[in-house]
């Protein structure tokens, strides 16, 4: 395991492999929270590191490869809490393989939102995250144009908490997952059309899901039902795995490899397509796991007042 630390706080949120290593964002904290972005080589090996910042804070969200380059997002002038924050405006920059801002958007939509999804379209981008109105939380939608000039947006219904989990492309339409909170959590997913109307809209049960994908048209989900570390393929399997919270899926040739924390220990295991446990291996104490590769796992320990990006390679 490799330690790497870059202020009082050094949190690893996303990655998209290259040919010769992996690109990371996330966010580091001293007297404000930035935009991290760093690139380790397949030793996990630090090559270079780069904040992105400016007015209050910032933080990174997500990142996904479009043609030769990345697109980046999350929130950027805001004021972080432990509630959350607020003024938070959703950020979306271009950058090249070297880190290189190429250009970057700032959307104000309800006054405090952020992306938290990417999703490269031949025509354009399509956008999603969380928004606040400084009351009730929901989510919204948007699609750019290549350039990330606004095209149309969306927002979805209101909630005393909302967690957006993901956004999935399908043909002629897309799906939208998130957690919702009035009376309890439950997981919802939104169907939408071409321009962001919302054609169905569907309450899958209770739970909150912290990371989704697709696997084979159906919808996977991994995150936390009634603390439990919890798995899903929805409508045909469900899979917890004990006390704790899964946060990444990483999707194999030969099953499902997911990460989170379990009592208190960063942790990986790998299931079989139905659902089945194939094995569990415990990473470090004190943290958990923030977003999987194939061969590699990237998280947080909790050390004291501080907290570090801590990556794993991994061998099955």
């Amino acid at each position: 395991m490799r330690l790497y630390t870059f202020g009082k706080e050094t949190v690893p949120v996303a990655g998209v492999s290259m040919e010769d290593g992996i690109l990371i964002i996330g966010s580091v904290r001293n007297k404000n929270y930035k935009i991290m972005l760093l690139k380790l080589n397949k030793e996990g090996e630090l090559e270079w590191f780069k904040l992105f910042g400016g007015k209050n804070d910032w933080e990174g969200h997500s990142i996904v490869k479009i043609n030769s380059d990345y697109l980046i997002g999350g929130a950027g002038e805001g004021i972080a809490t432990p509630e959350g924050g607020k003024n938070w405006k959703a950020y979306l920059a271009k950058i090249d393989g070297n880190g290189n801002k190429i250009w970057e958007r700032k959307y104000r939509i309800l006054g405090n939102e952020c992306v938290y999804s990417i999703v490269p379209l031949d025509d354009g981008i399509l956008l999603g995250g969380e928004v606040s109105d400084g009351s009730r939380r929901g989510f919204f939608v948007m699609k750019t144009d290549l350039k990330g000039n606004p095209l149309w947006k969306r927002t979805l219904s209101s909630w005393e908490d909302a967690i957006f989990g993901g956004l999935i492309e399908g043909k002629g339409s897309s799906t939208l997952i998130g957690s919702v909170k009035d009376a309890g959590w439950s997981v919802i997913t939104f169907e939408l059309d071409e321009e962001g109307n919302t054609i169905g809209e569907k309450t899958l049960g209770e739970g909150i899901a912290l990371d989704v994908t697709d696997l084979n048209g159906k919808i996977l989900i991994t995150g936390d039902k009634n603390g439990g570390f919890w798995v899903s393929l929805i409508g045909n399997w469900e899979a917890m795995l004990g006390e704790g919270t899964g946060t990444a899926i990483q999707i194999l040739s030969d099953g499902i490899l997911v990460g989170g924390e379990l009592d208190g220990s960063a942790i990986v295991a790998k299931l079989d397509f139905d659902g089945k446990l194939v094995w569990k291996k415990k990473l470090w104490e004190g943290g958990w796991v923030e977003a999987l590769g194939k061969n590699i796992a990237l998280g947080v320990r909790e050390k004291r007042d501080r907290m570090e990006m801590a990556v794993q390679l991994l061998s099955y």
